[in-house]
């Protein structure tokens, strides 16, 4: 009878296993992810929505602002907002739609990866499975570190290892040509917001040398539309730049980015692992990707399902590599690390044709922890012990500042930003412009008025945590001079900028990075003296919202007066 049982669920484990999981897990991670929809957005969040407005209301990025970014999360964030992602709950919903319909087509392409039979029953299984693994994974990012561009990064290169992998399974030539298109286009999409992604795409190229035997098309043939699909991602990517931004400007803009950073950004390897509670999320995935290396020995896994080890390791390279530390920038490493966790349960499937019947009991095991560790990941997530949900469940309450109390951050001030940029937008012509002192131009996006210079970011105009330096660098004499020189320019344009058309506004944010000065006025006499002056002789402070300071040109504070109610 056991022996019965056990043939039985061998012949049913390629979607029944994979549905334990689902079955355990999906509920808690739905409700997580959509608990993930009700938090606001943070400062790099913030700042990509106004670059982005400002680009859709005829700005040119890099020469009228100066993003330090690549294009790609200018055009994603704009894409976004076309679809009414303004608003920021429906741009988390957005947002949250593409990642789990990525996770859901990663999922669906996994039997491939490691030679379980594809039928509509397992792909929907494996589908259902890897929405939920990979969903609750996400989940578990304070609301900081979700919405954030390397969360899209990474979703598109695991949507491009599941199209390379459908590419090395086909068996119809035209299949596997297009599939390596799409796989080349997804996975060079992300190398336009961060470069160093690149390494993924090599990755993916070891992995076709190593299993090309087991393709139809030719390895010439999948070199060549490879590189034709990636060269067509490259010129959408010039063209969108050609369209909407400066070019020349962007790349002496993107040149200089090394030098202001490179002493503030620079965490040694061993503090980027301890920062943040880092290290139990390194130290999971380099266990999961030690686990699937004695797997694919010990099992004889097919060479296409080295795939798995694309986003961890790579992820692992392009973490250490920024030296930033920061939590969001494990994005790949943790998306790597719960594929890999759902491609070792896959592989013990597939070790059940074997007729070992104790695997029979391991893969059900397997999958239970799986699908437990994947619904505490998700119950234990923010959203669902902060209550964002029922805090933010009308578009009434996401405007309160008990809803905003929710998502505190030591520098970043949600509710005062909101509040100084509504009650610009009340008092400010739709033409006038504002000029900011701080790291949040958010504040534009809120207040709807682009910027009086291209200075949107106060480390052009404060280099002292440059000049001071990090745990992993400190300026030699050449760059502590380039970095004066550099201030002094930046305030001169500034300057140039306010004396030819002064704009209607300054406002000046308190507690900044990286110096976090207590008082962001006091901070702004010390460093940009000249502007002071100049601001001071024409404006006058007109209001404080918290940490953020708003002085109106005397004219403006005039008619201010003149329209305020009696």
């Amino acid at each position: 009878m056991k022996a019965r049982i056990a043939a039985v669920l061998r012949e049913r484990a390629a979607w029944l296993v994979p549905l334990v999981v689902a079955a355990i897990a999906m509920v808690p991670a739905l409700y997580a992810l959509r608990a993930q929809t009700f938090a606001i957005l943070g400062r790099d969040q913030g700042i990509f929505m106004f670059v982005a407005w400002a680009l859709r209301h005829g700005e040119r990025i890099y020469r009228d602002v100066h993003e330090i970014n690549g294009p790609l999360p200018h055009a994603y964030y704009a894409f976004m907002q076309a679809l009414g992602g303004e608003d920021e709950h429906v741009f988390r919903v957005l947002d949250t739609t593409w990642l789990g319909l990525g996770y859901a087509f990663v999922g669906a392409t996994l039997p491939r990866w490691v030679g379980l039979p594809v039928t509509r029953r397992t792909t929907a299984a494996w589908a259902l499975a890897g929405l939920a693994v990979m969903g609750a994974q996400y989940t578990r990012y304070e609301w900081w570190h979700t919405a954030q561009r390397e969360g899209i990064y990474a979703v598109l290169v695991a949507a491009s290892l599941g199209c390379q992998a459908i590419a090395h399974t086909t068996r119809s030539r035209r299949t596997a040509i297009a599939a390596f298109a799409a796989a080349s286009v997804l996975t060079t999409l992300p190398w336009f917001g961060k470069p160093p992604c690149a390494l993924f795409g090599l990755l993916q190229v070891f992995v076709v040398l190593l299993d090309r035997r087991s393709i139809v098309a030719s390895l010439r043939a999948v070199m060549v539309v490879a590189v034709a699909s990636g060269l067509a991602v490259g010129a959408s990517a010039l063209g969108f730049v050609l369209a909407f931004e400066d070019l020349g400007a962007g790349l002496r803009l993107l040149a200089k980015v090394p030098q202001l950073h490179h002493t503030i950004w620079n965490e040694t390897l061993l503090g980027a692992y301890r920062a943040y509670n880092n290290a139990p999320r390194l130290d999971w995935a380099m266990a999961t990707t030690a686990a699937f290396l004695g797997a694919f020995f010990w099992l004889r896994l097919p060479r296409r399902s080295l795939l798995a080890l694309v986003l961890p390791l790579g992820g692992l390279v392009v973490f250490a590599g920024q030296g930033k530390a920061f939590p969001y920038h494990l994005h790949m490493l943790t998306l790597g690390t719960a594929v890999t966790e759902l491609v070792l349960l896959a592989s013990l499937v597939r070790a059940l044709e074997r007729r070992h019947d104790v695997l029979v009991v391991v893969a059900g095991l397997a999958a239970g922890g799986l699908g437990f560790q994947a619904a505490e990941d998700a119950l234990m997530s923010h959203g669902v012990r902060g209550g964002w949900a029922a805090a933010g469940a009308t578009a009434e309450l996401r405007t309160t500042r008990a809803y905003l109390d929710h998502f505190p951050w030591g520098d970043y001030f949600p509710a005062d930003l909101r509040e100084a940029g509504a009650y610009l937008d009340a008092q400010l012509l739709p033409d006038e412009r504002i000029q900011t002192y701080g790291f949040d131009p958010y504040l534009l996006f809120f207040a709807r008025r682009k910027s009086a210079s291209p200075v949107i970011y106060n480390f052009e105009l404060n280099v002292d945590a440059a000049l001071e330096g990090g745990p992993g660098a400190r300026p030699s004499p050449e760059l502590w001079t380039w970095l004066e020189t550099y201030r002094d320019d930046a305030e001169a344009l500034v300057l140039a900028h306010v004396q030819k058309a002064p704009p209607a506004a300054f406002a000046i944010v308190d507690e900044a990075p990286f110096t976090h000065p207590r008082d962001g006025e006091v901070d702004f006499r010390a460093h940009c003296p000249q502007l002071w002056a100049f601001m001071t002789a024409r404006y006058v402070r007109s209001a404080a919202f918290g940490a953020v300071k708003v002085w109106l040109r005397e004219d403006v504070a005039t008619r201010a007066k003149e329209r305020a109610p009696q």
